[in-house]
């Protein structure tokens, strides 16, 4: 490994096999390399070198494989490796034609393949067939199962003697130099002409991703991963969780799935980072989907069966030889490391040896009081007992006994597992040939007297046991677990404030009195807030009864601006707060109930907002004036609210979301009428998504029944319209700092409208990975056409336009209402970079 300068630290990987490269010969050809990195082609690579090969103009080949296992990637390399061999000249055509386009029409299927004559029927026109397109090079037809019969005895005489006639000719016979690499997903057996595939003798199978080596999936992943790196142009942090996952969940679409899910991972990753909501393009488990999180648990052996590295996965858009780096956050570093870092840029700052004593002092204490905290942390959520080995806890074990005996001490759980991670870090340290340098080991042998003698004894304890020679610097660090407690900390974390705010005499201080009686504590305070009373009066009262050593205050407020004044609190007092717009006795039991059990101010916010009418939120989220392209899924029953919460639950559970783009609504009614027209009003204010719910509410808003999101059947296609509009969301939000002509919610509205529409018409999607440009260029068009400003150029668009002529009225006609809402004008050239969106679309499809 070679370490990098700089935080966090990073290595680039030297290992070939564990880190995903290989060591290739400058000669190698790019069947060599694939093979390399894809055990299972060994065998495919060899018979495409054969067939390439095979004089005089090489064997035409068909390719067998399950859809996604790259059948048109390989076609493609086969084409590169054989104008590196000398076999087709560098501008050699690679031309793709997908038979199932024109499967339900022979005759233009044919015209395609072969060429037409002009007026061979009616309307037809002169017109090259792909055959001569693909003159000296190759011709890639995927599905040719869909090529009827009279298509396959048409290729018979090319494949016999290269010679062919387009439809309509009778005249002499064309010729074409062209080898021919066929692909199905079938039994050729079944679905192809026996005289058809007695002329391709050389058949490749390329195996399912499911029957690869775990090890070649990994490097599958990683290289995917440094394809977008390169896209974006920009480092992808990626986590070893999300790898694991990656590796493990079910692919059934294959290798193209495995790369299409890799792109959309990215694509969430990098809208999170245009929007500014992440400083980095980072991946990690929060933000997978649940098909990519089952991963985790279908590893049946329940350890990893590929090495994979502790730190972030760095992938880097240049330097292509390198498949990645690993990058070790710094939280995660050692003392030593930190204590290293430390010193070296005191000493590099030229700060005197007293004045560098002390401050090493101070950043000892102060890591290790954060060390034990964290650790202390870790310990109730049951973190760092995983991974202490056995052997070492009980030494802990031993050393604090000791300890405490000599020292008249006792120490906690904390302490004890903070110490066992400490010393198994240092064991292996020194067995990995790394040094153990203490810079305030002198300070601390005077400070702690007693404790460092006791640190001595403890020393010989750990070399006995562990058969390591540490030297007396390490004694200074285990003096630090002897004297420092981590319950002593100043900064322990105190309880959630709850505050009451009603207008009227008497009614917020009675509703907190009643809560606390019941509940036998004064934990619930309020604030009454006279009808006469100004708002600025009334924050100042509010302010005044504010907790100093409050963790965070909860307002329970009734209405009007009391809703806002968390954000006020917030930017006045620098304390963290929440609102909830609507109060009642059960709200301030609930709250002051959870607080004195120790609920952080987030999971009281998120519990009592199930206690608010709906029509509250919508209220208090109008007074923030949030985006109106916030999503909302609502769970609506007529038998009790219960149900509706709990289908909200298992959603929370089955769904990925941010909570800043989408709101779960659960409604209930025994009202039919009354359940119609609240779902009405949250139309109205809100991005309805879907509805889930055993009632038919008809319409077009997309409904699941409970049954289907228990089963999981829904969760996959609710997922992908969470996804879909989040990235809208984001877009509109990251639009704000770049428009200045159009309104950027409206716009991405307006676009996201025509899109759906477009798409619907030619069926296509455009995948997630590509949808961020799309909906980028599209608005940006519109901002600059209303600017006035008309430069872009399209070459040679009216050949484009030509061969796409359907393509191109239908965006036309749909972007058209682009124009009459912006009053703008879309030239040919708009046009066709529009459609070249959807051409990209229409290939992933036909994939």
């Amino acid at each position: 490994m070679r370490k990098q300068p700089g935080r966090p630290v990073r290595f680039s990987a030297s290992e070939a096999p564990s880190a995903g490269r290989r060591a290739f010969s400058a000669s190698s050809t790019i069947l060599d390399r694939l093979a390399e990195t894809c055990d299972s082609l060994r065998t495919a690579c060899e018979q495409g070198k054969a067939a390439v090969l095979y004089p005089p103009g090489g064997m035409h080949m068909l390719l067998l494989g399950e859809t996604g296992v790259g059948k048109t990637m390989f076609a493609e390399c086969l084409h590169r490796y054989a104008v590196e061999v000398g076999k087709l000249a560098e501008s050699a055509p690679f031309v793709t034609f997908n038979c199932a386009d024109y499967a339900n029409n022979p005759q233009l299927l044919l015209g395609q393949l072969f060429g037409v004559k002009r007026g061979a029927f009616t309307g037809s026109r002169e017109q090259r067939g792909l055959l001569e397109i693909a003159d000296g090079g190759v011709l890639f037809l995927d599905e040719v199962h869909r090529l009827p019969g009279e298509g396959q005895e048409m290729l018979f005489t090319f494949i016999d003697k290269g010679c062919f006639r387009r439809l309509g000719e009778t005249e002499a016979e064309r010729n074409a130099r062209v080898l021919l690499i066929a692909a199905t997903t079938e039994d050729p057996g079944s679905k192809l002409l026996k005289t058809f595939t007695r002329r391709i003798p050389m058949v490749i199978e390329l195996p399912p991703l499911r029957e690869r080596s775990l090890e070649e999936r990994y490097r599958l992943i990683l290289g995917f991963f440094k394809e977008e790196a390169i896209r974006l142009g920009r480092e992808i942090y990626v986590s070893p969780d999300v790898i694991r996952a990656l590796l493990y969940y079910r692919c059934p679409n294959n290798v193209g799935q495995l790369k299409v899910d890799i792109q959309l991972l990215c694509a969430k990753a990098f809208a999170d980072h245009v929007s500014m909501k992440k400083e980095k393009v980072r991946i990690d488990r929060s933000g997978l989907p649940p098909h990519i999180k089952e991963g985790w648990i279908l590893n049946k052996t329940g350890r990893d069966e590929v090495s994979l590295h502790e730190g972030l996965y760095v992938f880097r858009p240049a330097q292509r030889e390198e498949m990645f780096a690993i990058a070790h956050q710094e939280s995660e570093q050692t003392v030593y490391e930190k204590i290293e870092k430390r010193y070296n840029e005191l000493k590099e700052r030229g700060v005197d040896d007293d004045e560098l004593d002390l401050l090493m002092e101070i950043d000892i204490e102060n890591y290790f009081t954060y060390y034990l905290k964290r650790v202390s942390r870790r310990v109730k959520e049951g973190g760092p007992i995983k991974i202490i080995r056995p052997e070492i806890l009980k030494l802990a074990e031993e050393i604090l006994n000791y300890a405490g005996e000599k020292l008249c001490r006792k120490f906690g759980v904390e302490v004890l597992q903070s110490l066992a991670l400490h010393i198994q870090a240092s064991a292996d340290r020194i067995k990995k040939g790394g040094k153990i340098v203490n810079p305030h080991l002198n300070q601390v042998r005077r400070k702690y007297k007693a404790a460092f003698v006791t640190a001595i004894d403890c020393l010989k304890k750990i070399e006995d046991r562990l058969n390591i020679d540490l030297p007396i610097d390490e004694a200074g660090f285990l003096t630090m677990f002897f004297v420092l407690d981590p319950s002593e900390s100043k900064d322990a974390e105190e309880s959630v404030q709850i505050l009451v705010l009603a207008h009227g005499e008497g009614i917020a201080t009675a509703m907190a009195g009643v809560a606390n009686q019941l509940l036998g504590t004064r934990y619930a305070s309020g604030v009454d807030i006279p009808l006469t009373m100004s708002p600025k009066e009334a924050f100042e009262r509010v302010k005044e009864s504010i907790q100093p050593t409050a963790s965070g205050v909860l307002l329970l407020a009734d209405m009007g601006s009391l809703v806002r004044f968390d954000e006020m609190l917030e930017d006045e007092l620098n304390i963290p707060a929440k609102a909830i717009p609507m109060v009642s006795t059960l709200h301030v039991l609930e709250a002051t109930r959870k607080a004195m059990l120790g609920y952080s101010l987030k999971q009281l916010h998120e519990d009592l907002k199930q206690l608010t009418p709906y029509d509250a939120e919508l209220i208090s989220s109008a007074s923030r004036n949030e985006s109106s392209m916030k999503g909302t899924i609502v769970t609506a029953c007529l038998t009790g609210k219960g149900n509706a919460l709990a289908i909200k639950k298992a959603l929370e559970n089955y769904l990925t979301f941010s909570r800043r783009w989408l709101d779960i609504i659960p409604l209930q009614t025994d009202d039919r009428h009354d359940l119609i027209r609240r779902i009405s009003g949250i139309r109205e204010k809100r991005n309805l998504l879907c509805i889930v719910s055993d009632c038919d509410f008809g319409g077009e808003i997309p409904q699941f029944r409970v049954e289907e999101v228990l089963n999981l059947k829904a969760v996959e296609e609710i997922q992908h319209l969470i996804d879909t509009e989040e990235t809208y969301c984001k877009m509109a939000e990251t639009l704000r700092n770049h428009l200045r002509h159009v309104d950027p919610v409206k716009v991405v509205s307006d676009v996201k409208r025509c899109l759906g529409e477009v798409q619907a018409r030619l069926n296509v999607a455009i995948p997630k990975g590509d949808l961020v440009g799309v909906v980028l260029h599209t608005c940006c068009m519109v901002d600059r056409l209303v600017s006035g400003d008309d430069s872009v150029s399209f070459k040679n668009k009216r050949q484009y336009i030509r061969e796409r002529f359907p393509i191109y009225q239908t965006v036309r006609e749909v972007f058209g209402t682009l124009e009459e809402t912006y009053r703008i004008e879309l030239s040919d050239d708009e046009i066709c970079y529009l459609i070249s969106f959807l051409d990209g679309a229409k290939r992933e499809h036909d994939e």
